[in-house]
């Protein structure tokens, strides 16, 4: 199941066993966005010794306006992820491509998810 993993990215990526953990949130006013939600702090140590790589982009969405910002963790050889995972993004924001079953099915597997996990979250 995929929901399990919220939560326990960091503990499975310093595990080696998930390639790349991603969040995101809509910008408030203040501009920051909980730890809990995104969690900068939790991951800042392992991208400063190297061991993890940070990417962040910022959205405008086409149907309400509002600025979404998507953070990528990587292990070092899997940033490949990381750029396809906010093209994804970036698209379905602006209204460019679909918003469905096919986004989510990539979006699975760029985060590492086991197939039958992937098809078990499309069908709820």
């Amino acid at each position: 199941m995929i929901a399990p993993h919220e939560g326990r990215e960091l503990k499975l990526m310093l595990a080696g066993e998930k390639p790349m953990a991603a969040f995101g949130d809509v910008v408030p006013l203040s501009g920051l966005i909980l730890e809990g939600i995104i969690p900068e702090n939790a991951f800042a140590p392992y991208v400063v010794q190297g061991r993890f790589l940070r990417f962040s982009q910022e959205t405008k969405s086409v149907k309400d306006g509002k600025i979404t910002r998507h953070v990528c963790f990587t292990q070092p050889n899997e940033s490949w992820r990381a750029h396809a995972f906010l093209w994804l993004r970036k698209n379905m924001h602006e209204g460019l491509i679909p918003n469905d079953a096919s986004c989510d099915i990539m979006i699975g597997r760029l985060l590492g998810y086991q197939e039958s996990d992937i098809q078990e979250f499309i069908t709820q």
